[in-house]
C-alpha cells in the first residue's frame, strides 16, 4: 500500500511505501500528528492513527532500534523526501494540527455557514425567495464543510479557499445577511497574521 503526508511546511508528499513512511518516522519527518492518507485526495487522519504506523509511537524499543537503522543509512534522499521534522513534538510547529485553523478564523467561517442557512430558510418564506434562498444554502453548506476539514486541509490552499468564501460572505450583505458580512470581515483581517504563521513555519 502506498501513503501520502502533509509534512510541517504544508506541502505533500508521496508516494511513499510502509518501509519510507516507517524511516521518516525514525527521521521525524512523521510525528503522530502529522496527516496521512491512501491516495492524493485524501481522506486525511492523524499518523498515530493508521494501524499500519501505530506503534511507531509511543514505543520506545521500535523507536531507538529505528533511529539507529536511520543513522547507520547513508543513502541519498529522493527529490520529493518531505523535511526534517524539530525534534521538539511536532503539535507546536505544525500549521494544520494544535491551533490551527486560528480561532476567529475558524469560528466566524462556521457562524457564518449558519447564517447564510438561516438567511437562506428566511427568503423561502417569500415569493421568490428561492433565487437568493438557493446560493446563500449553497455558500452556507460549502462554509461548514471547509470548517469541517480544515484541519486536514493543505493551510494555503485552505487560506485562499477562505479568502474567496469570506468576500462571498461580505456581498451576502445584498441579500440582507448582515451576520455572514461581518464574519467575512473578521476572517480578512485575521489573514494575513494567519499567513505569517505558514511562512515562519515553513523556515523552520
Amino acid at each position: 500500500m502506498l501513503y501520502w503526508i502533509i509534512a510541517g511546511n504544508g506541502q505533500a508528499y508521496g508516494p511513499a511505501d510502509l518501509a519510507l513512511m516507517h524511516r521518516w518516522v525514525a527521521e521525524r519527518r512523521i510525528v503522530s500528528t502529522t496527516q496521512v492518507a491512501t491516495s492524493e485526495h485524501g481522506p486525511w487522519r492523524d499518523a498515530a492513527l493508521v494501524t499500519e504506523l501505530a506503534r511507531a509511537f509511543g514505543d520506545p524499543d521500535y523507536e531507538s532500534a529505528a533511529s539507529a537503522a536511520s543513522t547507520s543509512d547513508h543513502a541519498t534522499h529522493a527529490p520529493g523526501t518531505p523535511p526534517t521534522a524539530p525534534t521538539t513534538p511536532q503539535s507546536t510547529s505544525m500549521p494544520m494540527s494544535g491551533e490551527w485553523p486560528p480561532s476567529p478564523i475558524a469560528i466566524s467561517q462556521l457562524v457564518s455557514g449558519i447564517f447564510h442557512l438561516i438567511t437562506a430558510t428566511g427568503w423561502l418564506l417569500t415569493c421568490f425567495g428561492v433565487i437568493l434562498s438557493v446560493p446563500l444554502t449553497i455558500l452556507g453548506i460549502y462554509e461548514l464543510i471547509a470548517y469541517s476539514r480544515a484541519r486536514a486541509t493543505p493551510p494555503q490552499q485552505y487560506l485562499e479557499s477562505t479568502k474567496t468564501k469570506a468576500i462571498l460572505d461580505i456581498c451576502s450583505v445584498l441579500a440582507g445577511n448582515l451576520g455572514s458580512m461581518v464574519c467575512g470581515i473578521v476572517i480578512l483581517t485575521q489573514l494575513p497574521a494567519a499567513r505569517d504563521r505558514i511562512d515562519q513555519n515553513q523556515q523552520r
